[in-house]
């Protein structure tokens, strides 16, 4: 099994797809409908990726960042926003916040993947446990 993603989007029909072409990748991935569940994820799971949506109920994605700043168990992961708004405020924001990446929904599959395998190959620990 490679690399253990949670993947937090409230939008049901993107998280289904983006999920099962990631589990067919041999990621192992944990779905998240809100923020709450983000974090309840990423602490039961301690996950290489975290894959956060900026607007979720529950808690957005950057209060999901900020609780994550203070949290032992995010240790070496990595986040990317993904994102319908790409502006470039918004994108500031994310990076201020200390997320590794910024991606505006819409991506392909396979650049879904091959965006996934960049951002773990910066993770010494990550790649660790990646089989790709």
């Amino acid at each position: 099994m490679g690399a253990t993603i949670v993947l937090a989007d409230d939008e049901v029909d993107l998280r289904t797809i983006y999920a099962a072409c990631l589990r067919a990748a041999g990621y192992e991935v944990w779905e998240a409908a809100d923020g709450r569940q983000a974090l309840d994820l990423v602490e039961a799971h301690q996950p290489a990726l975290l894959i956060l949506d900026v607007w979720m109920p529950a808690l957005n994605g950057m209060e999901v960042l900020d609780q994550l700043r203070h949290a032992p168990c995010s240790g070496s992961m990595k986040v990317v926003m993904l994102s319908s708004l790409g502006d470039s405020d918004t994108r500031l924001e994310g990076f201020s916040a200390g997320v590794t990446d910024y991606w505006v929904k819409g991506l392909s599959l396979t650049d879904l993947c091959e965006r996934i395998k960049r951002v773990l190959a910066e993770c010494p620990a990550a790649a660790d446990r990646a089989d790709y």
